[in-house]
């Protein structure tokens, strides 16, 4: 709390940035400027979007949660109450934001947790013992589903860096089924890879709020996957057009800009 104290001292002590602050918020408010996107995200420490994505204020409406979580609609109708599916339509339905990004990265701590009860992955046993785990196997089992369908071994050991070969499977986004390809270079080690699934597959879980489907059906809403590698600071989008997660960088941004169209938010 004190790091929190001092940094408050610091903001007020920066007079001319905190009045531009102000008068942007002021600006926001009183001509209603509309926020473009919602992203949902992990609240790691190490992981702060706004830094990389280099944001203004009043653009980007951020969630951040264990794990980069996007509940499935069918655990809302079964009662289980969430903050994502409310800022979703907080964002999306009450601000007509047209684009939600989900956005993983490496090493992290809540998409190991779900690795490592991949075969126990019961919520229930994890109520009274771990509320982080309880979240991530809820949460998290169409994940595991499919990370079993491409590699169906129980005895992985925990020391193996890389897998036999990439992950392939398929997610559905934008209401398109899309054969996809991660880490072809295999560059990463088994559970980051198991974190970029988890990432597409929480990504996929946006469109299944019916609330979204008129947005989807004009066309006009776009679901997008971004992860972070928390170690090299690169940023990889999932490319709907390559079936693969790209790093986003001046080289690959022409095919990136032909995926978003025609948003280009």
């Amino acid at each position: 709390m004190n790091v929190i104290l001092k940094g408050i001292l610091k903001h007020n002590k920066e007079v001319v940035y905190k009045r531009r602050l102000i008068d942007d918020i002021d600006k926001i408010t009183k001509h209603q400027v509309k926020a473009q996107t919602v992203c949902i995200s992990c609240m790691d420490c190490r992981v702060l979007p706004s830094k990389f994505v280099n944001t203004e204020v009043g653009k980007i409406y951020f969630l951040r949660n264990a794990g980069n979580i996007v509940p499935h609609f069918d655990d809302f109708k079964e009662g289980r109450i969430s903050s994502e599916g409310a800022g979703l339509e907080l964002g999306c339905v009450t601000n007509q934001v047209k684009n939600v990004v989900v956005l993983g990265h490496s090493d992290c701590r809540a998409a190991q947790a779900l690795f490592e009860i991949r075969h126990s992955c019961n919520h229930e046993q994890y109520i009274h013992t771990s509320p982080m785990k309880t979240w991530v196997a809820l949460h998290g089992a169409k994940t595991i589903e499919q990370f079993c369908k491409i590699y169906n071994d129980k005895d992985i050991p925990e020391d193996t860096y890389f897998m036999k070969q990439p992950m392939n499977f398929t997610v559905n986004l934008n209401g398109k089924d899309i054969q996809t390809t991660l880490d072809p270079c295999n560059k990463f080690n088994i559970k980051d890879k198991f974190s970029m699934l988890h990432c597409l597959q929480q990504a996929s879980h946006v469109q299944t709020y019916p609330m979204l489907k008129p947005f989807l059906d004009a066309g006009d809403f776009q679901i997008h996957a971004l992860w972070y590698d928390v170690y090299t600071g690169d940023v990889y989008m999932f490319s709907t057009s390559q079936n693969k997660f790209i790093e986003v960088n001046e080289k690959n941004i022409d095919i990136m800009n032909t995926d978003i169209a025609p948003l280009r938010i």
